[in-house]
């Protein structure tokens, strides 16, 4: 292989996707030194969904940013030719040496290989990434679902597999390189707010895009509320524009706290999110960015995809997810069954969980202000 000057990374989903795809994405960047990175992927325009460069930009990751737009049906969800017309034309011109193909690693070979045709069309010659997908496990009736690797080491062996060195399971890098320009964002936001009189921060991620990853709001509020009584912290709620009115609802509940959903931006969210000694909410982009700089998590899962595959990066997290006899399902509305896999988790467990959070984050200095 040549040694590539122009090099296309392909990387589709929203944040958490994003997020996990981070220790690849440095990867990549470490071994092509000196090539022109462009990242490309979807958007969601008429929901208003964020976008991999409201987080990378300022990374130092990569020097330019692609999408193409999705349908909001999903009808544009893959690489469709008709819909890709304009995006070819433009990889064409910017004539591409390489592509790093960092689709999931859910990745069916049929939609492995209708992208390479496309992306050939667009002149690029070779391809890194396309190779040793996993297999994942079939359900068996009467047996648990086994543990799977996270998709971020999944990510990690496929490059690995066409040469490309990479760090050991685990331990790849989740820097985002913040800084002052987000701190400062974040300190423009609090001059509006009232003190939270030094009282330490809790993350609290109540939404989800998906309704069958929902932990009942309820029990957040049972939660928060004792956390409040108990270790006098203050709450601050993450996530998008639609999960602001929960957000308003626990925190007038618990009488206390800020509603960051929605008024952050990605980077400045994730530079409020270290100051936080906790993050108790559902598997969610939330969830993985406060993972990433560091917060533990308390992190209620529903039991739609495989153990291990979502959960969060690191060390010192508690993970709730029950065993029903339809895990594995991939809904994204339990119709039938209400949730059941969430209704089985109880508050008293993940209070329990993040009550040993705050207690170990005692003997641990504070995230840096």
């Amino acid at each position: 292989m040549s040694t590539p000057q122009r090099i296309l990374v392909f990387r589709i989903g929203q944040l958490g996707d994003t997020v996990v795809a981070l220790p690849a994405m440095w990867a990549i960047r470490r071994h092509f030194r000196q090539a022109r990175l462009t990242l490309l992927s979807d958007c969601h325009p008429r929901l208003g969904w964020v976008v991999p460069s409201d987080l990378l930009a300022g990374a130092g990751l990569f020097d330019e940013f692609l999408s193409y737009p999705v349908d909001a049906s999903g009808v544009g969800g893959t690489l469709r030719w008709w819909r890709m017309l304009r995006l070819l034309t433009t990889m064409r011109r910017k004539a591409f040496d390489l592509l790093v193909y960092l689709a999931p690693s859910a990745r069916t070979s049929a939609q492995i290989a209708r992208d390479r045709r496309f992306f050939a069309a667009a002149g690029i010659g070779q391809f890194l990434g396309m190779r040793s997908f996993p297999q994942f496990p079939s359900k068996a009736v009467g047996q648990p679902l086994p543990i799977v690797p996270s998709e971020a080491d999944l990510l990690l062996a496929r490059l690995a597999a066409d040469g490309v060195p990479v760090p050991s399971s685990g331990a790849g890098s989740f820097d985002l390189n913040l800084g002052k320009a987000e701190e400062q964002q974040v300190e423009s936001w609090l001059r509006g707010l009232p003190s939270d009189g030094g009282r330490p921060w809790i993350a609290v991620g109540p939404g989800s895009k998906i309704p069958a990853k929902r932990w009942p709001l309820e029990r957040f509020a049972e939660v928060g509320a004792s956390l409040v009584a108990e270790r006098d912290v203050w709450p601050v709620i993450f996530g998008g524009p639609e999960d602001r009115p929960a957000g308003d609802m626990l925190l007038r509940e618990w009488g206390r706290g800020y509603n960051a959903a929605g008024v952050l931006a990605l980077r400045s969210s994730a530079a409020a999110l270290k100051r936080c000694r906790l993050y108790l909410g559902n598997d969610t982009g939330t969830m993985h960015l406060a993972a990433a700089v560091g917060v533990p998590c308390a992190a209620v899962f529903s039991a739609r995809d495989f153990p291990g595959r979502w959960y969060p990066n690191g060390r010192g997290h508690h993970v709730f997810r029950s065993q029903v006899d339809c895990e594995g399902c991939g809904l994204t509305a339990c119709v039938e069954r209400h949730n059941e896999c969430l209704e089985r988790i109880s508050a008293a467990e993940v209070l329990a969980a993040c009550q040993s959070i705050l207690h170990a984050s005692r003997k641990l200095p504070l995230m840096a202000m």
